[in-house]
């Protein structure tokens, strides 16, 4: 590519990367099929995929969308779900999220998640092209490593499916290039710790503990060199102190209700390495996997023969290497052995996935295999390194022009070859089936618990305001067994003790008229948590229901659902914001430098 200069060159790479991002979408945008000899294309992005975790995902964000815009409140509850059930402390939900802010007053919800999709595919394109090239990557080779990130199956089985919490997993190349940056300039820790917050606040529930096991690995091997050990310490004690400050306003909530209400998971499946080249190198499965406890699009981690080859040639160059690119290569070895040993799950012997389980956190997570879309990243860095260094080694010996010239050649074929190869193969599934249209408008305020409702219309409850005592999710959310269907969603007990009706609702938040002739307990159609807060009295738990004990009189109660702890993390996440800002200023290297000559001189005198 010397006929371009490094400015142009730059510009292309960005643009190839962006477009091959595109190219990854477009299933999920538009949908083309050959009919009477011709191709015809129309838009499906306003269809989400037939899955039941596509249906979930749309459902939460509709809840977020309508308390927002049409309630004007902060979405803490969701009535629509399981006869009610928490909002903003599930882990999974994409609130706050930034990126949410920007798309949900605009656009329909299936519309909205489409491009919060696309956005983490440019996202993760551009990170894989700016990692490698910081490498010494060339266009070719930051290609390759944008298809690999991008086209790898985990990644499309599971954007696909509506897992959201999946697509922080595209910021891991600007958290591996950040925390790279940050081992020379710990300002770079202030990158790494937002990156890691946005992944909170944006539901990444395995994305953040996967991506912190990854740089722990890293850490691990780089702690014997000396000055990576400083620059560890420093990028490190900024990363501790700025990462949970940052994610309080969503951390701190979730921690709270984790805490209360744990979700511990078994230790129940593990997987052999042949499986695991059988997870990156097999095109088409059958829905089962014999033998585990999940189904294949779990496990499938597609990126192809070719690349596992190249991977596996880098391992050997890694070790038979000598030099400082060997070591570098060596320490990514190291990391992708530790993600994919992570990824065998509960094996016989030592079990490191079975160790992470035994902390917090990772005793929520239940899936080993998801580690291997980290180990993938981690892979395409360490395959373009190899290439960096062939190349290099080309570029050092007496050999002919056209031999180099085919060398970055058969590079650029590699790259479009990977990137036809995994657009073919795993891109489909990020549109898998098509679902119905939410249905658009304000959102009902007139909620009732219905029975006999189509689960599977889960998106457009908020709109039409109704709710089912059917669960679906990642947890046992405990529902009430005396829900009711017919008549007021709201009672009195004794039913004689007085008169009782709904004044106001949203989401999360309830208004009555209440008129008693003696003490009564008002009881609501909806599940009890301790999130609930009543203007008087204390709200309880009656056979499950929410319900609030009144003396006899005549009154007007509000009962409102709020996220324990919500406050606090609000707080904190502004000093954190603050704080980040002065570490930026203060960590510059002539301030650093002189704070350290001012230290040192303190130390001598004393």
């Amino acid at each position: 590519m010397r006929f371009l200069s490094p400015r142009t060159g730059n510009g292309l790479s960005v643009v190839a990367s962006a477009a091959l991002a595109l190219v990854f979408a477009l299933p999920m945008l538009v949908r083309c099929s050959r009919q009477g000899g011709r191709w015809t294309c129309e838009p499906v992005v306003d269809l989400h995929s037939d899955t039941g975790d596509t249906r979930q995902f749309a459902m939460m964000w509709e809840v977020s969308r309508v308390s927002l815009r049409d309630f004007g409140e902060l979405p803490s509850w969701n009535p629509y779900h399981c006869g009610g059930v928490v909002h903003y402390l599930d882990p999974q939900v994409p609130f706050p999220g930034p990126l949410f802010f920007l798309l949900f007053f605009w656009l329909p919800s299936v519309v909205a998640i489409k491009l919060w999709n696309v956005a983490h595919l440019l996202a993760g394109a551009l990170g894989a092209r700016k990692l490698v090239k910081d490498h010494g990557a060339n266009l070719p080779e930051q290609l390759l490593a944008a298809a690999l990130v991008l086209g790898c199956g985990a990644l499309a089985e599971h954007l696909g499916g509506g897992q959201l919490w999946f697509a922080p997993f595209l910021l891991m190349p600007w958290v591996l290039w950040s925390y790279e940056r940050a081992l020379g300039d710990p300002r770079w820790a202030v990158l790494l710790a937002a990156l890691f917050a946005l992944a909170v606040t944006e539901g990444g529930v395995y994305p953040v503990p996967l991506m912190l096991t990854a740089l722990a690995l890293d850490a691990l091997a780089r702690v014997r060199n000396a000055e990576e050990r400083r620059g560890l310490a420093a990028a490190g004690a900024v990363f501790a102190v700025l990462f949970p400050l940052l994610a309080a306003v969503k951390l701190v909530p979730v921690l709270r209700f984790l805490s209360a209400t744990p979700r511990l998971t078994p230790l129940d499946d593990s997987m052999t390495i042949s499986e695991v080249l059988q997870a990156w190198t097999t095109r088409d499965h059958p829905r089962e996997f014999p033998g585990h406890v999940f189904v294949w699009p779990e496990y499938n981690a597609y990126v192809g023969v070719l690349p596992v080859l190249l991977l596996l040639a880098a391992a050997v160059a890694a070790v038979v290497q000598r030099g400082e690119q060997a070591r570098r290569l060596r320490l990514r070895l190291w990391v992708i052995a530790g993600l994919v040993w992570c990824a065998l799950g509960n094996i016989r012997g030592l079990s490191l996935y079975g160790a992470l389980h035994q902390l917090p956190v990772f005793r929520s997570l239940r899936v080993p295999s998801r580690f291997l879309y980290p180990a993938t990243v981690v892979a395409a860095l360490l395959i373009v390194s190899m290439l960096v260094s062939l190349r290099r080694w080309a570029a050092q010996r007496e050999i002919r022009p056209f031999l180099k010239n085919a060398l970055v050649a058969s590079e650029l074929l590699l790259a479009l070859f990977v990137a036809i190869d995994l657009s073919v193969t795993t891109g489909p599934r990020l549109q898998q089936g098509e679902g119905g249209r939410v249905p658009g408008g304000r959102a009902s305020a007139d909620y009732r618990l219905v029975e006999g409702v189509r689960y599977s219309d889960l998106p457009g409850f908020p709109v039409r305001g109704i709710g089912t005592s059917e669960c679906y999710g990642g947890f046992d959310w405990p529902t009430s067994g005396a829900l009711w269907t017919v008549g007021p969603q709201e009672r009195l007990e004794p039913a004689n003790a007085g008169t009782v009706a709904r004044l106001r609702w949203s989401p999360s938040s309830i208004a009555f008229r209440v008129g008693l002739s003696r003490p009564a307990t008002l009881v609501v159609d909806q599940n009890f948590d301790r999130g609930w807060r009543a203007s008087e009295g204390r709200s309880v738990s009656r056979d499950g229901l929410l319900a609030l004990p009144l003396p006899a009189g005549e009154r007007e109660v509000t009962l409102r659902h709020r996220p324990d702890g919500f406050g606090l993390g609000l707080a904190l996440t502004v000093i954190g914001l603050g704080l980040s800002a002065l570490a930026v200023w203060g960590l510059a290297p002539t301030r650093a430098s002189a704070l350290r000559s001012r230290l040192g001189g303190t130390l001598r005198d004393r």
